[in-house]
């Protein structure tokens, strides 16, 4: 192994320009750089996939290198990356740095070491004649976990599942298109000190929606965030005291080979349930609330967890500083929050005042005000596109005959708004009321969410002129290249449309709207990972729209190609969801730019749990016999619960809760006060529990 030769004095800084350092492992090696002596890449031995960023992408700057990092103590501040002092530990085994951080009264040792596994030993010391307490402690970790396109994503990338339980605190670096043996997961396991919550940086509108940022796993954001996570940490430190934190980094097969190198401290039954039902926890540790209003009783083997309110609730496993920590969800059974949510739709989100027909909108609500917010040419806050999804979730509510017939008088105003002001005499469709009439037939998402809601409403009222809207609506949007766009729910859209014409004697154009879908998925599959852009260049509610769309041809002929093809991009779409044992997190996609473009904060940063995460559930519950199985349901069943945070007591609702506990240094692991678009859940449940025979008893 070559190292650096750095020494430091009062003065200056002499370094001697050497080859960069390499440390091996049994399963790959970690190469450094020259310059800071921080790791740059993890080569596994087989493969070259990039699972950390590297010099390549423009905005990552030395400050986020792996292993650097900042500090902030009663004392003062400070960062680091260049190591004062770079040196081999003995027999060459070991890399040993060390970072001066007088600015915050700490020195900082850490040691590298290879062999079977490559770990690193993070050592801050006190090194003034006073107590100091640690507030702000963060560590780079720039996993490459971003969408330069569909095809570089599968090759290169990795979806960085990131858990800060504690003492239980892990990340798995998993290659976005599915492990098998030249694509395997780089995992790190904390084996030493906690990590209390992780932090985003470099996430703005110069990065955009394509990249996650860079991942900053935080043993305390106190100074930032004191509350986030259930509670930050402060670190207490004699003079002369040290504060250490290890962990370890392998490749592994998949995430079950590496959660079962290190058995976890509890299991849990499931992260969300009912209220009035019961969340189990298997442990032979102590297990306590962090959260008020969490019940705790005592079984053989563990414990039972419950609640009478609902909401999320941290749960402490163990005692001491180095004791784990989760979250859990108790959720208002699916039936009882949709006619919440209807209620306070009814109530907040009506465009009441407006004149005419566009009095029937429906429009977003800052839910700390009850008041209405206004577009102002902010695409993604008009009366159109997403907040669809509001209608189509009020019309299967009341065709579930969950809601009464004054709702339909409200739905159907709506209906009217939209035939008015959101589509032309072309059967297209723009985004809202407000925006440029040019843009007509611009957006194609919208569309199947549309005839959607038209076969709904014809279900309810049997008006054969919504199947008529509802063909020109998808005849429209074929010959605007329908087709060859991944519209979210347009297999499953063209399933129910195609149903509903047969029973009416339109076989003909049912069966032209079936070979539609199949020439959709020809195309697709021909294309193979060479998927176009769409919104965002790659993201999960691209995969599971092509799923089902396989799953729709599928259905259509029979043909085991596209089984073959729903099995190959089925792995693409379980590998955004992670498996950490927390409600907002296990099974939940990594989505990461909605706060930014839906919410009122206008916050990047990952969004935990994102309705579109259903999307995932969806693909589960229509699978066939041929790939279906129970952990398949118990998947679906856990994302589909999961999203239940989003919906407050009240009936309001938030459209992103930003996870992380700070974003670029402003403080998160906040629910964003803007109900907006969040009920396309709530819609998706229905018409899983509707078309596909979902059960719904005790949800």
């Amino acid at each position: 192994m070559t190292v650096l030769a750095i020494d430091v004095n009062e003065t200056d800084v002499a370094a001697e320009a050497v080859d960069a350092p390499v440390i091996d492992t049994d399963n790959g090696r970690v190469e450094f750089d020259p310059c800071t002596g921080l790791p740059m890449r993890f080569v596994s031995a087989d493969s070259t996939r990039k699972y950390l960023i590297d010099s390549a992408v423009d905005w990552h700057t030395v400050e986020h290198y792996w292993g650097a990092g900042f500090v902030v103590t009663g004392a003062g501040s400070a960062h680091w990356d260049a190591a004062e002092r770079t040196q081999a530990g003995d027999g060459g085994a070991a890399l040993i740095q060390t970072y001066d951080l007088a600015p915050a009264g700490l020195r900082l040792n850490v040691t590298r070491t290879g062999g079977a596994k490559y770990a690193e030993r993070y050592e801050w010391t006190n090194i003034t004649d006073r107590p100091l307490i640690i507030t702000e402690l963060g560590i780079q970790t720039p996993f490459n976990d971003r969408y330069p396109s569909a095809k570089q994503a599968l090759a290169e990338c990795v979806n960085a599942h990131v858990f800060t339980g504690g003492g239980w605190s892990w990340v798995i670096a998993e290659p976005m298109c599915g492990t098998d043996v030249f694509n395997r997961c780089l995992c790190l396991k904390l084996t030493e000190g906690a990590l209390a919550g992780y932090s985003i940086e470099s996430r703005n509108q110069n990065t955009g929606s394509d990249v996650r940022g860079h991942i900053v796993l935080q043993v305390t954001d106190y100074a930032r965030n004191p509350q986030a996570f259930g509670g930050q940490p402060t670190i207490a430190l004699e003079p002369g005291a040290s504060y250490v934190l290890s962990w370890e980094l392998d490749w592994y097969a998949d995430r079950d080979a590496f959660l079962a190198h290190y058995p976890e401290p509890a299991h849990f039954s499931s992260f969300a349930e009912t209220v009035g039902r019961h969340i189990h926890v298997a442990t032979p540790l102590p297990v306590s609330a962090i959260t008020d209003g969490l019940d705790i009783e005592a079984s053989n083997g563990g414990y039972y967890l419950t609640a009478s309110e609902p909401g999320t609730y941290y749960v402490r496993i163990g005692t001491g500083p180095d004791a784990a920590k989760t979250e859990v969800l108790f959720h208002r059974s699916l039936q009882d929050t949709v006619v919440s949510r209807a209620a306070y739709i009814a109530s907040h989100q009506i465009a009441a005042d407006r004149p005419g027909s566009m009095s029937g909108a429906f429009v977003p609500v800052d839910a700390r005000t009850g008041l209405r917010v206004d577009d102002g040419g902010w695409p993604d806050w008009t009366d159109g596109s997403e907040r669809i999804g509001m209608a189509v979730m009020l019309q299967k509510a009341i065709n579930q005959e969950w809601l009464g017939a004054d709702y339909q008088g409200i739905v159907d105003r709506w209906f009217a708004f939209v035939k008015d002001w959101l589509i032309n005499d072309r059967y297209e469709m723009r985004r809202g009321s407000s925006q440029p009439k040019s843009t007509f037939g611009g957006r194609l998402y919208d569309v199947p969410w549309m005839v959607e809601f038209c076969c709904d409403h014809y279900r309810a009222t049997g008006d054969a002129a919504d199947l008529y809207l509802a063909v020109d609506l998808l005849e429209r949007l074929n010959e605007l290249g329908g087709e060859r766009f991944l519209s979210i729910s347009y297999g499953e859209t063209v399933e129910y449309l195609s149903r509903l014409l047969d029973k009416a004697g339109r076989a003909n154009e049912a069966d032209q709207f079936r070979k539609r879908v199949v020439a959709s998925a020809n195309h697709f599959i021909s294309v193979g990972e060479d998927l176009p852009a769409h919104e965002v260049a790659y993201e999960q509610s691209v995969v599971a729209p092509l799923v089902n769309l396989m799953l729709s041809a599928y259905r259509f002929t029979g043909n085991a190609d596209y089984l073959e093809a729903v099995e190959e991009r089925l792995d693409w779409l379980l590998s955004f969801g992670g498996p950490q044992p927390d409600c907002r997190l296990y099974g939940i996609s990594i989505r990461h730019w909605d706060g930014h473009w839906f919410g009122i904060n206008r916050m990047f940063g990952d969004v935990f749990p994102h309705y579109w995460s259903a999307l995932t559930a969806t693909a589960l519950v229509r699978l066939p016999a041929e790939l279906h199985t129970p952990e398949t349901d118990r998947l679906a069943d856990a994302i589909l619960r999961e999203n239940m945070a989003n919906y407050n007591a009240d009936g309001s609702a938030t459209c992103a809760f930003v996870f992380p506990s700070s974003v670029d240094g402003r403080a998160a692991n906040v629910a964003d006060p803007l109900a907006n678009d969040q009920d396309w859940h709530l819609a998706m449940w229905l018409r899983l529990i509707q078309n596909e025979g979902l059960g719904c008893a005790e949800r």
